[in-house]
């Protein structure tokens, strides 16, 4: 596999996310940190309350061949990734 597909595939599980994110913290500023073959870490704040997330993912579920961005954004719902991010408050939730 050539790296412009890997990246493509990169792009659209991270893209799946963003939007699961989005939904879900409908009023936060979403910011990201990668790095490259360890793990993707969204970082979700309120400015108006300061409440911050941290969603630290797996280099490994990002870069899985066999995985698309449906199932990434179907194994967020059925994890109840946002869920879990809330009960950790502050600290990273690995996923």
């Amino acid at each position: 596999m050539d790296g412009s597909e890997e990246q493509r595939r990169l792009e659209g599980h991270l893209l799946a996310i963003r939007l699961y994110l989005k939904h879900h913290f409908p009023d936060y500023i979403i910011t990201e940190t990668s790095v490259p073959n360890l793990h993707h870490t969204f970082t979700v704040m309120n400015i108006e309350t300061g409440r911050r997330h941290r969603l630290k993912v797996d280099w490994k579920r990002l870069s899985d061949a066999s995985n698309t961005p449906e199932n990434t954004r179907s194994a967020l719902d059925s994890s109840e990734v946002a869920s879990g991010m809330r009960q950790v408050g502050n600290t990273d939730y690995y996923w």
